[in-house]
């Protein structure tokens, strides 16, 4: 408990007018000074008892929408179990300032998160006063809930898409550029069944043109992020690029493995969903000592081919790239860097046959991955 300004006023003036009471003789400026200084103490008393009263409350919090992305609006309602809030109080939430919170009135609020990650929502506190408001204490009701905040992403247009999946797959002069659909349709077989026809790759090739529907391993394809030292903006453009890049792979059709470090250790679980993906975007951390584990945790991989974002990487990476090969069949690579210096690493790359797109680590994602088609491998 403590006591508020109001309170401080009322025990500063009690006791000048006491001093004044006493110096003019004046019983009625002394009961003016003792009903002033008891107000205060009557406060305290009464702060007690309904402290010791008090019913032990709990909290419930239901989050809109269930999950949460960097710059999408999202809200919190708080719900009170164990009995209504007592008069003359209120309920405050602790929450990070990233989550730049604006109140919708005693019972939630909402949030637009500006960084990634785990966040800690509460404990909220219900901060109770007397009817004067000269006593004030403070009770925590509930506990803490976590939330995990995503990292935001961007549309990738088909043709990008396209282009990094056919990454270093050999073209023959004259031949139009492939689009997603070349990529998923295979020739018409006897027996496949018509409705499953792709007519507008069946105009194209002049041929009957079938959809992939079943599934085959040749889905599965990488997507690799290798953060530098700096927990900066660039760094979280790096990341949402890398993010926007595996989930346009999933929305399509592919499996995901996300490679990159987590907690000290490099992570490469499988993600067949958004969701799945995102939350390993959501905690990603630089790579530090772990970035070569990285790269070559790709190049010894046997999925289909590999999605690279790589921010102002070390230039002692480029022998590693190197003399690692090629790495998987299809592989394109994002080098993140605002001071251009990572000529070294990108030239390792293109010896290496990868596709190789540069960016400042600003502007539009898929405006960045289009840079890799005009690389010069």
């Amino acid at each position: 408990m403590r006591i508020t300004s109001r309170g401080w006023g009322m025990l500063i003036a009690g006791a000048a007018l006491a001093l004044v009471a006493a110096a003019l003789q004046s019983m009625t400026t002394a009961r003016i000074a003792a009903i002033v200084l008891a107000t205060p103490l009557v406060a305290i008393g009464w702060s007690l008892v309904s402290r010791a009263l008090g019913r032990r409350r709990g909290l419930g919090r239901v989050l809109r929408p269930a999950t949460w992305q960097v710059d999408l609006p999202a809200s919190v309602e708080l719900g009170v179990s164990g009995g209504t809030l007592p008069p003359w109080s209120s309920l405050r939430e602790r929450v990070p300032a990233s989550l730049r919170r604006r109140s919708l009135g005693a019972r939630g609020y909402a949030v637009l998160p500006s960084r990634r990650g785990r966040m800690l929502l509460g404990p909220a506190v219900l901060q109770c006063s007397d009817p004067l408001a000269i006593i004030t204490w403070r009770v925590a009701i509930g506990d803490a809930t976590p939330v995990l905040v995503w990292p935001r992403t961007e549309h990738v247009d088909d043709d990008v898409l396209a282009r990094a999946l056919e990454a270093s797959a050999p073209r023959p002069r004259g031949l139009p550029q492939r689009t997603l659909e070349d990529l998923t349709v295979r020739e018409y077989r006897r027996g496949d069944d018509l409705h499953r026809v792709h007519w507008r790759s069946t105009a194209r090739h002049g041929e009957l043109m079938v959809r992939h529907d079943e599934p085959t391993t040749t889905r599965v394809l990488d997507v690799a992020l290798v953060l530098g030292p700096h927990a900066d903006e660039v760094a979280e453009w790096a990341v949402s690029a890398a993010a926007s890049m595996a989930v346009a792979l999933l929305r399509n059709g592919y499996t995901v493995r996300v490679v990159t470090v987590i907690g000290g250790a490099v992570t490469g679980g499988v993600s067949t969903t958004v969701g799945d993906a995102l939350e390993v975007f959501a905690l990603a951390e630089p790579a530090g000592d772990l970035a070569d584990v990285v790269l070559r945790t790709v190049q010894r991989s046997t999925s289909a081919g590999a999605v690279v974002v790589l921010d102002r990487p070390d230039p002692d990476l480029a022998p590693i790239v190197t003399s690692g090969g090629g790495g998987p069949s299809q592989s394109t690579v994002l080098v993140v860097d605002p001071e251009d210096e990572s000529a070294e690493m990108v030239a390792a790359l293109h010896r290496s046959r990868w596709l190789v797109g540069t960016t400042a680590g600003s502007g539009p994602f898929a405006q960045a991955w289009r840079t890799a088609e005009t690389a010069d491998p």
